[in-house]
């Protein structure tokens, strides 16, 4: 569930806007309408709308431009503390910067460190950003370590949580091996969840560094060739698939985990992917591979 930002006005009073005469771009249709928002909420769409009292209502003049609905992050790290260093935004930075780029609404990651309570993880996030957030917000939960389900079904049920994180990577940290997968991805389908991965081989990542003496950021790409995560994705497909387990797999970043997810969705697998472009390394760091970009858009 999503735990929504402060939307009071003056003394309590409601806020009420009207934006007039401007494009509204929904999913299925683009049409030139007025909305209506009170208390952060569209309570109407349609043309020359005209509520009372007109006392308190702000008006704003959206002729010839676009009305977006606000974009919602699925994958943020705000405060993350992650092996001894910090996430630069938090969530106040963080959120003020997502609503100036017309995103309204994050969802984040309670991580907690292997043997601490699922929780606990959830409590201190939410302690952190509720007096922060500019935008409404909710959170995923890690499952970092298996013990037994408890927890999950007590997030699920009394907190609102829907989805559970697992990553295969980041050894003895955070990193889960297959049979706690298994575990995790029961417990999502039996309390109707959704599993998501990080996909990469946390071993072969771990020992190929080592065995080199590299140690340094740089290691980082070296470390993470295609079939890296490739192997990942298809491991989680198969786990999830055995369980009939719908699977999320977050920030996609090459074709070979692309047409694994891609070949699994034709086969009838319920398999959805977070989709990232790989970035060039090097001369032009940082730039996003446009190719690659358009190659997911095509595949998935």
């Amino acid at each position: 569930s999503a735990f929504p930002s402060a939307q009071a006005g003056p003394m309590g009073s409601p806020q009420r806007l009207l934006i007039k005469g401007g494009k509204v771009v929904n999913d299925d249709v683009s049409v030139v309408a007025d909305v209506y928002v009170e208390d952060g909420v569209v309570q109407q769409v349609g043309p020359n709308i005209n509520p009372e009292p007109s006392t308190g209502l702000v008006v704003l003049d959206a002729t010839n431009k676009l009305v977006i609905p606000g974009g919602i992050d699925t994958h943020t790290h705000m405060e993350f503390p992650f092996m001894g260093s910090r996430s630069k935004d938090d969530f106040y930075t963080g959120t003020k910067a997502a609503i100036a780029g017309g995103t309204t609404m994050i969802i984040d990651f309670a991580i907690p460190q292997k043997g601490c309570s699922l929780i606990e993880a959830f409590d201190t996030w939410k302690s952190w950003a509720d007096p922060k957030v500019c935008c409404d917000y909710s959170l995923h939960v890690a499952v970092t370590w298996w013990s037994n389900k408890q927890e999950m079904e007590s997030l699920v049920q009394n907190k609102g949580v829907n989805s559970f994180k697992m990553f295969m990577a980041y050894k003895d940290v955070y990193m889960v091996n297959d049979e706690e997968l298994y575990e995790a991805f029961s417990c999502c389908k039996e309390i109707g969840a959704i599993a998501q991965v990080h996909a990469e081989n946390g071993e072969l990542i771990a020992q190929k560094m080592l065995a080199m003496g590299i140690t340094g950021p740089e290691g980082h790409e070296l470390c993470r060739p295609e079939e890296v995560e490739a192997e990942a994705t298809q491991r989680a497909v198969t786990i999830a698939n055995a369980l009939n387990c719908p699977l999320y797999v977050v920030h996609v970043m090459s074709k070979s985990s692309a047409k694994v997810i891609s070949n699994a969705r034709r086969e009838g697998k319920s398999c959805n992917s977070f989709m990232l472009g790989q970035c060039h390394w090097g001369k032009g760091h940082g730039k996003p591979n446009t190719a690659l970009v358009s190659y997911f858009s095509w595949v998935l």
